[in-house]
């Protein structure tokens, strides 16, 4: 299509000048000349810029003007006119050197190629290779032996016509590429040379709307993945730039709704960032613990690095940490609980056992030991037993075959077996209340009635009472265990439920407790999907209410 206008163009201003030569040969020649070397300087320019652009020099072959390419040393690249095996270095050539020092060079002078005159316009290129275009140069007298004065009066007509065939050529040639349109290239052009183009635009154009979908797809589905991600998370650069993080960020460090651009710095001051930073500029690996508002976060920063093993920017994960950690301090201090709890009656038993083994004892005195090392056994038995029964309930062994259960009926038979223990300090055991069905398991749910009515006798004072209710609150089904003992203070409330933790240890000691009887009901109830209340103030009593159907 370019050559098609470049000829178009051409011929007519060849056929204009041409007639205008052979009629004024003085005024015109000099005309021609100057026309001559302009449009071999402009041919010389748009091939230049086509071949730079990563344009073929060869698809200007077909040009009648001659056109050389010449590298840096002299030697012909490319001809098309000649076979260019044939000819010989330039590099002494007077529009080669010119071109090569000042980037654009000509001449004038007999060319034994085209054993013709011929003018030289030359261009460096930007690899510094050298294009020269060449045509004839007809001399004064050439045009004075042709011209032909009879013809003088079509100078006028000539010229008028060249005129209008460039400009109706140029604008019916350029006028289909400027009705393309980019963004809806289904016009069909007469060229046959822009189907190719069109058809690509056609294609780019869905190629770009399919990836615009995809990529808003993706970030559509990263927003939701991480927004409903409890950890934190944040995209950045190498240089700590925050690139996109999740709502999660904002609620652990309270900080600005809109940190998209800015710092990694602006989430948080604490030192902790600054070494985050250091670490994403080195491209580092990095974990961090920092603890914020009864909070632990751990902090866990990897680099991403693309083919080149060059640091790209990080992925931050922050991740709430603080049940693992209350946990581990849980399991610490149930290790140290069982040890002590543990080592109290076996240290007693030993003791017994060593006096008796060495006879130290009186013989008024051995029933007395033997009483002794009963009890502590006991008191170990019994807390073996709820060791390996809180450990069955964490693993959910005792979970399952559930099915409908009578409270009423369960403490009643809690009632019958607590009865002794009752009696033996005058306390009155009552059972009141109508008659509910709960769904669980049935062993589950007499130990958890029996823990708290065997605490509510173990706490309660000489001649007291112990009231278990049952009945339906607000539709759902609750039992009731309330005492008249010492209570609970209000310090102590948060903790009664936690393994071996006791408000009054020696007045635990002396009933027998383990310390585990609440934990266990709490972790009952828990399987059961039942909510435990309190309610207690100290000398007046206790009550702990399980609300089943939470």
């Amino acid at each position: 299509m370019t050559g098609k206008i470049f000829r178009g163009i051409l011929v007519t201003a060849l056929l204009t000048m041409t007639a205008c030569l052979l009629f004024i040969i003085g005024m015109q020649y000099q005309f021609y000349t100057d026309t001559r070397k302009q449009s071999l300087e402009n041919q010389a320019y748009l091939i230049s810029r086509t071949v730079d652009g990563g344009g073929d020099i060869r698809d200007f072959g077909k040009l009648d003007d001659r056109i050389t390419l010449i590298d840096k040393n002299g030697e012909v690249l490319y001809d098309n006119k000649t076979d260019i095996s044939e000819t010989e270095n330039h590099s002494d050539r007077q529009e080669f050197r010119e071109a090569l020092e000042n980037g654009t060079g000509s001449s004038a002078r007999f060319s034994q190629t085209l054993e013709k005159h011929t003018y030289y316009y030359a261009v460096k290129l930007a690899d510094g290779t050298v294009l020269r275009v060449a045509g004839e140069n007809i001399t004064l007298l050439t045009a004075v032996l042709r011209l032909l004065p009879a013809i003088s009066a079509i100078i006028i007509m000539t010229f008028i016509i060249a005129l209008i065939t460039a400009f109706v050529t140029s604008k019916r040639i350029i006028a289909p590429i400027n009705a393309i349109s980019p963004d809806n290239p289904d016009t069909v052009s007469e060229y046959e040379e822009l189907t190719p183009l069109i058809r690509k635009l056609r294609a780019q154009n869905k190629r770009i709307e399919r990836q615009i979908t995809e990529l808003t797809r993706s970030r559509k589905e990263f927003e939701i993945i991480s927004e409903n991600m409890k950890e934190g998370i944040i995209l950045t650069d190498s240089d700590g730039g925050i690139l996109a993080y999740n709502g999660s960020i904002t609620r652990f460090f309270d900080t600005e709704t809109d940190l998209k651009g800015k710092n990694i710095l602006r989430v948080s001051r604490e030192e902790v960032f600054y070494r985050l930073l250091c670490s994403i500029s080195s491209g580092l690996h990095s974990e961090y613990l920092i603890s914020r508002k009864e909070q632990s976060l751990e902090i866990i920063t990897n680099p991403v690095f693309d083919e080149l093993n060059r640091c790209r920017g990080a992925v931050i994960l922050v991740i709430d940490v603080t049940e693992k950690q209350e946990r581990e301090r849980l399991r610490r201090e149930f290790t140290a609980n069982v040890s002590h709890e543990l080592k109290t009656p076996l240290t007693s038993i030993l003791g017994f056992s060593e006096i008796l083994k060495e006879g130290l004892a009186e013989s008024a005195d051995v029933k007395n030991f033997g009483d002794d090392i009963n009890r502590e056994t006991r008191r170990l038995i019994s807390l073996v037993e709820d060791i390996i029964k809180l450990s069955r309930l964490d693993e959910g062994i005792l979970d399952n075959e559930k099915q409908d259960i009578e409270l009423k009926h369960i403490a009643e038979e809690v009632r019958e077996r607590l009865q002794p223990s009752a009696d033996a300090k005058g306390i009155c055991l009552e059972v009141e209340g109508e008659t509910v069905y709960v769904n669980g398991n049935a062993g589950l749910i007499f130990e958890m009635i029996y823990n708290l009515c065997d605490n509510a006798i173990k706490y309660n004072r000489e001649g007291g009472k112990v009231t278990v209710v049952t009945g339906i609150r607000e539709q759902k089904p609750f039992i009731s265990v309330k005492d008249t003992g010492i209570g609970i203070a209000a310090e102590h409330k948060d903790r009664i439920f936690e393994r071996f933790y006791r408000v009054d240890k020696s007045r635990s000691d002396m009933s027998g407790g383990t310390g585990l009887g609440l934990s266990i009901v709490k972790r009952i109830a828990g399987a059961s999907g039942a909510a435990i209340n309190l309610d207690s103030k100290p000398g007046e009593g206790t009550q702990i209410t399980v609300s089943f159907g939470e």
